[in-house]
């Protein structure tokens, strides 16, 4: 889960995003797409990096 934490802030900031707010939103949207899948009844046992960056970006599109 840390290196998906770390990737989502580091293409935040990549994209320009100024670190601290790249930080706070990163912790922000992790933290949102792990509740998410655990709501949906994914977890939260079972819950890999990849489904949470899975879900992160679905997160990201419905609100673009």
């Amino acid at each position: 889960m840390g290196d998906a934490l770390s990737g989502m802030i580091a293409a935040l900031i990549a994209q320009g995003v100024e670190p601290l707010r790249a930080l706070l939103a990163g912790v922000f949207l992790h933290g949102t797409a792990a509740d998410a899948l655990a709501a949906s009844g994914a977890g939260p046992i079972g819950i890999t990096a990849s489904d949470v960056i899975d879900r992160a970006r679905a997160l990201l599109n419905r609100r673009a």
